[in-house]
């Protein structure tokens, strides 16, 4: 697929200087700083160092008192505390932090993650009146909510409390809850990206202040929130959210304490998914680890992650990351037949080809994989894609979109053809009647074809610096490693070096292929994904758009370029 290259931004020489010299850092490092906007001092080294001290009052959340007041009375009065959180592994990670702190200081708290299959998304009526009958008086939701006013309505109607911590996108109008928590309601930046954990997170953070200062902890135990970032940074990096701001000190310390966790059920996870010994990596927990927390939720019985990340029995914790592993397993076959399907199915209709958008709908899609499959779909083909799986008059959809278009506000704007719908930018869940799924594909397919362009379907890769072979050196690497971790909002540096030499290429192991670059006297060697195919088609002198990093292997040390992208040039 050709892919646009574009420069991040055009950066002035003397600010590129300026800060270097402010903090003593390479002029690459500082040109990449500045191409994420990180222009001041403070802002630099806050980015480079990441630390809890830098976290903002989440008291600036709008809602955040009337939350906290309303557990602390909960916790006095000894009334019994619901979570209710979201099925993927954002809510599971947001509902398990939060059931262990309030756990820990003595509050009387159960959870609840719906089926998906049978409960469907969010808070629903059925749930609420099982709450009800048990005595439960305060319901919390995490990572879901902020579109269930039916529910919460019916909740407060029979006197029990919603307190909703969410971070999906505002509905026109708000449920009737005690309090909400969710960034998009807010006019603070530093919050708007926060995955669903993230706002649990800082419920706690708010809950332990007040009742520090209320001295609720001087006769007892103090729990330390630095524990509690492991799982912070699991849903954080699950839900692909940027890392940036307070999502970046979230991953950087908690992928640090994620490493070291004595938590059972990290553990366990980090067995089954071959991790053991290994430093865990963002990448990690975001191809291994949450996949393994996703399965539960998206073929069996979510509430089994919950339960793996919140046990202290060793011998559960190990049946249960099994049980995961092996649904996971089974995720993954079903995933790939309904790739091959959709795949035949667009290569069928010459319309998926030519249209700016993908629309599928089929009755033997398990709805609780479609999300993932049409996230390869956009990969596959950078167009915006809906697939829906129908069960009799009713099909449930996952939606995925690309940078051009806003997924959440494009199905607001064809709301009236769907029974309900909710998400963000990037990917959103829909529910539609069967016999309104045509007018809704052509109306979508229309709306797409009307204001996407060429430029807008076309991938970009976007270059941090232009780069002499000569300057690239083992100390620029180590410092461009105080950017990490990599993730959303915070991509790896992708640099350009022009007029290379390519010479001895060669398919290694892994179907990896390896060929040396040779810019003047200098020399490296270039690893991408490919086969003997690609090999063949290797032009003899290019500009290449590559990442860097350090190579060890068998005591050896050394440079590596992982190739991203490369256009011949005549030379």
């Amino acid at each position: 697929m050709t892919k646009q290259w574009k420069r991040k931004n055009i950066i002035q020489q003397n600010e590129v200087t300026k800060l270097s010299k402010k903090i003593s850092i390479s002029e690459i490092l500082a040109a990449v700083l500045i191409n994420r906007g990180i222009i001041s001092e403070d802002r630099a080294i806050r980015f480079l160092y990441p630390a809890l001290k830098d976290m903002p009052s989440p008291f600036l959340i709008n809602g955040m008192e009337k939350a906290v007041e309303r557990i602390i009375i909960a916790i006095k009065r000894r009334e019994k505390i619901m979570l209710y959180g979201d099925y993927d592994a954002d809510g599971i990670s947001a509902t398990s932090l939060t059931y262990l702190y309030l756990k820990s200081i003595g509050a009387i708290v159960s959870t609840h993650i719906p089926h998906r299959l049978k409960e469907g998304y969010g808070l629903n009526i059925e749930a609420v009146k099982e709450f009800r009958v048990n005595g439960y008086t305060l319901i919390i939701t995490l990572d879901c909510g902020i579109s269930n006013n039916e529910a919460i309505g019916f909740a407060k109607a029979n006197n029990i409390d919603t307190i909703i911590a969410d971070h999906h996108e505002i509905p026109d109008s708000l449920p009737p809850a005690y309090a909400i928590l969710d960034p998009k309601n807010d006019d603070v930046d530093d919050f708007k990206m926060l995955a669903g954990v993230g706002v649990a997170f800082n419920l706690i953070m708010a809950l332990r202040n007040v009742m520090k200062h209320e001295g609720f902890f001087s006769d007892m135990w103090m729990p330390n929130l630095k524990d509690y970032m492991d799982l912070a940074a699991l849903g954080t990096i699950a839900d692909m959210v940027p890392f940036t701001g307070e999502n970046r000190i979230i991953v950087s310390i908690g992928t640090k304490v994620f490493n070291n966790s004595t938590r059972l059920g990290i553990q366990a996870l980090k067995d089954v998914s071959s991790l053991s010994g290994d430093t865990v990596s963002t990448s990690h927990v975001s191809f291994r680890i949450a996949p393994r927390i996703n399965a539960a939720g998206r073929l069996d019985d979510p509430n089994l992650g919950v339960e793996l990340l919140t046990t202290d029995n060793p011998e559960l914790a190990k049946k249960l990351a099994k049980m995961l592993d092996k649904m996971n397993t089974e995720r993954h076959s079903i995933e790939q037949k309904i790739l091959r399907n959709t795949i035949e199915l667009i290569n069928l209709d010459p319309s998926n080809m030519d249209s700016r958008g993908i629309v599928l709908a089929s009755e033997e899609w398990h709805p609780g994989v479609i999300g993932v499959v049409a996230s390869k779909l956009v990969e596959l083909y950078y167009k915006p894609t809906i697939l829906i799986s129908l069960n009799n008059d009713i099909g449930k959809g996952s939606a995925r979109s690309i940078e051009s278009i806003h997924m959440y506000e494009t199905l607001k704007s064809l709301s009236n053809y769907l029974v309900s719908f909710g998400g963000h930018k990037f990917a959103a869940g829909l529910v539609i009647k069967h016999d309104m799924f045509d007018m809704f594909k052509a109306n979508f397919i229309q709306l797409l074809d009307s204001t996407l362009t060429d430029e807008m379907l076309t991938p970009v890769i976007y270059i941090d610096q232009v780069l002499k072979f000569k300057d690239i050196t083992k100390n620029i690497i180590k410092e461009l490693e105080l950017l990490m971790p990599f993730g959303p909002g915070n991509s790896e540096p992708i640099f350009v070096s022009n007029n290379i030499k390519i010479s001895d290429p060669r398919v290694m192991r892994n179907n990896t292929i390896k060929f040396k670059a040779i810019q003047d006297d200098t020399s490296f060697d270039v690893i991408f994904y490919g086969s003997k195919e690609h090999i063949d088609n290797l032009p003899r002198h290019a500009n290449i758009a590559y990442t860097l990093r350090n190579n060890v292997f068998d005591g050896y040390d050394s440079i590596i370029l992982n190739l991203k992208d490369m256009r011949e040039v005549q030379n």
